[in-house]
């Protein structure tokens, strides 16, 4: 399943950077050295098999894996309660009471959601930094931009995903009158949505609060 390549979002300026260029801008727009702060890791997490799914965030020094994994669940993953974890590259599996001031720079930890119908993560320690004292533990610093996918019917931007079709090898994507149609034939339709866990289980994204929202960053 692969949609058109984005760049993505930043949440604090509003400007559009690639990936790889996004550690860059944020150490250097966003640093934060002044008033009351925060020390924090500087993440990225990225889609395994999906790639073009990405996120940066900071989370506090005084945070448990525990936390991180509350936010991945509520953003991309959580569907139907499943298991979870964090391992290392050699396989050991990692506490959810693991303090994240444990984990040196340059570290990268796998992640696993639900030990059926997988999703998989990878999780980069990028750098330590300073931020603004925050009220929550994790704050989204940048998001890829939503992938477009193109209804396999008609050519309209596609607003639905059908599992069935997917897993039979044929066009899974609906733009919405499609998708009223082939209901018809197959009914288990799940929304396009910004994660890499779209079409898999149940999951619709309802715990993602985390839209981009441009207007904010327009000047008056």
């Amino acid at each position: 399943m692969s949609g058109k390549t984005t760049q993505g979002d930043c949440y604090l300026c509003g400007e559009a950077f690639s990936k790889a260029g996004y550690k860059k801008h944020v150490l250097a727009a966003h640093k934060c050295e002044d008033g009351e702060t925060q020390d924090c890791l500087l993440i990225k997490v990225e889609a395994v098999y999906e790639k073009a799914y990405w996120l940066y965030l900071d989370i506090s020094m005084a945070s448990t894996l525990k936390t991180l994994d509350k936010f991945l669940r509520d953003i991309w993953l959580e569907c139907c309660g499943h298991m979870s974890l964090f391992s290392t590259d050699d396989g050991w599996e990692l506490s959810m009471s693991k303090l994240v001031c444990t984990l040196p720079k340059g570290t990268k930890l796998n992640y696993e959601y639900d030990f059926g119908s997988s999703t998989e993560l990878t999780v980069t320690v990028m750098d330590y930094i300073t931020r603004p004292k925050q009220r929550k533990a994790v704050r989204l610093l940048a998001r890829n931009q939503p992938l477009s996918f193109v209804c396999g019917q008609c050519g309209q931007n596609a607003a639905y995903i059908c599992c069935e079709c997917e897993m039979e090898d044929e066009n899974p994507f609906f733009c919405a009158e499609c998708a009223e149609r082939h209901e018809s034939v197959h009914d288990y339709l799940l929304p396009v949505v910004n994660s890499p866990r779209m079409g898999v289980c149940s999951y619709s994204g309802e715990y993602d609060t985390y839209a981009f929202l441009p207007d904010r960053f327009k000047k008056a």
